[in-house]
């Protein structure tokens, strides 16, 4: 009876603790998911060569990039994601004070570069992203399709994939 009881208090103490990890990393998961969603659309919008669409959708990530939690991060993803974050919220503000397409296109080509190591590195994307390189301009991007125009060019067929981020296992 005296195991019994241990091993309901240590079910119930474990239950505890994991159930608000989990539910921390979630809100993690959703927050930085919605960074990329509003990254893919500020992508969207070069690609379309609408500055002020552009300037618009870079408002918006801003924004989203400024309420990741700082909570349910793992120690290492905490002092990726605290490098990055300065870089991120930069070019996201520079190209949301702008529409002048090769300014923007300019901070886009470095915040992508920021955007991926932080998603390589934090693991919780829910769609497969891929890494792209646009031969033309000698930048990368990010992309939720393999194919498709990039951009930098506005053009179809310039870029190839270089990398494959895997979509988060849940």
């Amino acid at each position: 009876m005296k195991v019994l009881k241990i091993t309901a208090w240590s079910l119930l103490m474990t239950m505890l603790f994991i159930i608000p990890v989990k539910a921390q990393n979630a809100a993690l998961s959703k927050s930085i998911n919605t960074v990329i969603e509003n990254y893919l659309a500020l992508k969207d919008a070069l690609i379309a060569a609408d500055g002020n669409t552009a300037e618009s959708k870079a408002k918006v990530l801003l924004t989203s990039i400024n309420e990741v939690p700082k909570t349910g991060f793992t120690a290492k993803q905490l002092s990726l994601w605290t490098s990055y974050e300065p870089k991120l919220e930069f070019d996201s503000r520079h190209i949301s004070e702008v529409n002048v397409l090769p300014h923007q296109r300019e901070h886009f080509a470095s915040l992508s570069n920021a955007l991926f190591a932080v998603l390589k590195g934090l693991k919780v994307n829910k769609k497969i992203l891929y890494r792209q390189y646009c031969t033309m301009k000698q930048q990368y991007f990010l992309s939720d399709a393999a194919g498709g125009k990039d951009p930098y060019m506005g053009m179809e067929h310039c870029s190839k994939v270089t990398e494959t981020l895997p979509a988060e296992k849940n």
